[in-house]
């Protein structure tokens, strides 16, 4: 298992409950990379999720 890095924290994509339930793309995206919508599993402070697509990392934060 590798660890977390510095960058790795930096390039999440930090989410607060009510923006639940989560799916990616989402509406700020780029038209030019889109990708089937995927719903994001966070359920509890901490959680962690990659997009199977695109690799966006995902953490929510309360």
């Amino acid at each position: 298992m590798s660890e977390i890095t510095e960058a790795d924290i930096q390039s999440q994509i930090r989410v607060k409950r009510e923006q639940l339930p989560l799916s990616c793309p989402n509406a700020g995206t780029d038209p030019a990379a889109l990708h089937p919508r995927v719903y994001i599993p966070l359920k509890k402070p901490g959680d962690q999720a990659d997009c199977p697509y695109c690799g966006a990392k995902y953490l929510l934060t309360d």
